[in-house]
């Protein structure tokens, strides 16, 4: 396998005066291994994030091949810095975007940023699992013909992939351009099992590499399918990120799509034949613990990414939080879990064996008498709208107990984490239901101490 260009760029660094930041000059604090050596910054000798010209432009057109983009940006801010330039780069002050009402927390962030007005799309529930419904995107076009863009957010938590094909060609038909948040997709650019974002016909889409791929955290990428928009979305870019990107980060991100290029494919196909033979199994020994997606399987349109294990452990007796804990006690961690799901993401980077020690002790697991769980109702009806976003976030605001809150108007966002997906946006007005839910949730974003973040005048 060739060596990436930028891990290449940064071993020739090595053996040099570091006259320069950052402070560390390459040697590590004592147990911290050698990442440290790699850390530099902007040099005659390694390039620049923003105006590239050597190793990261290189590593830009690899990576834009990899997903049959036109274009390529790298991203060391995650995936949320790559949301928030789409969104500045396609929706003029104050114009229209529309996006699930379940999207990714940093979507309202850039609709504050950008000063968007957020059309909100309502997720439908099927078999415990939320999906956003092409034909609702449809309607929402129909009803908002200034909306310049559509934000859809694919795969989700979950790995449920709306119909992102038809949600394309509704959205330029009707003149605007369609953004994908695919930060749980980027190991589609190498399997045939789902297309990416881009082959639905997507305008721009990020992925967090780091979340499925072996990258560090923060790693991500950017893609333009029209590379005459890069200039732009690079411009937005730079109003959002850091102007000091890790190049350790960079470079793990090269080194993922080199990988991934090569003997990382097949490891990929492994990974489904993997997944499809552990439910196989499971359902043989445990049928009570249930493939949550198989309950989307019927609905036109839909599909569900095999390479994220969503267990319904309900029929068993147990909720997904129930089963989380289990799990961790005999030091299996999984990703998250709700009162009816726990997530699993298996990938490439898995030491042999690991999906079959999570059997084991999944089989091990004495039944019970099933649950019957209602569904939850906090955020899928659409709240009282007060105030624009923009104005609510920026405006002065308190901290208000959640006792109290209820009826006030939120200057923040706020919802369980993970999944990041807001109950509450700023401008909306709190009820007693978001209240009860941020309550009981164990762990969440926007919510400091047990209050909420409110106008202050309101």
């Amino acid at each position: 396998m060739p060596q990436p260009p930028i891990p290449a760029m940064l071993a020739k660094m090595q053996g040099r005066v570091r006259m320069h930041m950052p402070g560390h000059k390459g040697d590590a604090p004592p147990g911290f291994g050698d990442v440290f050596a790699w850390d530099v910054t902007e040099l005659p000798a390694t390039d620049d994030l923003f105006a590239p010209k050597r190793a990261i432009a290189r590593a830009e057109k690899l990576a834009a091949a990899s997903a049959c983009a036109g274009h390529t940006l790298l991203l060391t801010g995650g995936a949320t810095a790559g949301v928030l330039a789409m969104v500045l780069s396609a929706v003029p002050p104050g114009g229209a975007l529309i996006l699930p009402r379940d999207c990714h927390h940093s979507a309202l962030s850039a609709c504050v940023l950008a000063d968007a007005r957020p059309v909100f799309v309502q997720p439908r529930r099927h078999g415990g699992l939320l999906y956003t419904a092409a034909e609702d995107v449809e309607t929402a076009l129909r009803g908002c013909p200034d909306a310049t863009a559509v934000l859809l957010t694919r795969p989700d938590y979950k790995g449920v992939c709306a119909d992102a094909a038809r949600v394309a060609q509704a959205a330029h038909a009707a003149g605007a351009v369609l953004l994908v948040d695919e930060a749980h997709g980027a190991h589609l650019n190498w399997t045939d099992v789902i297309p990416n974002a881009g082959a639905c016909g997507a305008d721009m889409w990020v992925q967090s590499a780091h979340k499925t791929l072996p990258a560090l955290t923060g790693a991500a990428w950017l893609h333009v399918r029209d590379p005459r928009g890069a200039d732009r979305a690079r411009a937005m870019l730079r109003l959002v990120h850091t102007s000091s990107p890790s190049f350790p980060i960079l470079a793990s991100l090269d080194s993922a799509r080199a990988y991934m290029d090569g003997p990382g494919t097949q490891a990929l196909a492994a990974l489904y034949a993997a997944a499809a033979d552990f439910w196989s199994a499971l359902g043989q020994r445990r049928p009570g613990l249930r493939n949550a997606h198989t309950n989307l399987r019927q609905i036109p349109g839909l599909c569900c990414d095999a390479a994220r294990l969503v267990i319904d452990p309900t029929a068993m007796g147990y909720t997904g939080s129930e089963l989380r804990a289990i799990l961790s006690n005999e030091d299996i961690d999984v990703e998250m879990a709700d009162a009816r799901h726990t997530v699993l993401i298996p990938s490439v980077s898995d030491p042999p064996g690991a999906l079959d020690r999570v059997l084991r002790q999944l089989c091990a697991l004495p039944a019970k008498p099933p649950l019957t769980l209602s569904e939850p109702s906090a955020g899928e009806r659409a709240p009282e709208t007060v105030m624009g976003v923009r104005k609510a976030a920026l405006a002065p605001a308190r901290w208000v107990s959640l006792p109290r809150a209820a009826g006030r108007v939120a200057a923040a966002c706020a919802g369980a984490y993970p999944p990041g997906i807001p109950l509450v946006v700023p401008g909306e007005r709190i009820s007693q239901e978001t209240v009860r839910a941020l309550a009981q949730s164990p762990q969440c974003f926007g919510v400091r101490r047990g209050s909420l973040r409110c106008v202050a005048s309101l």
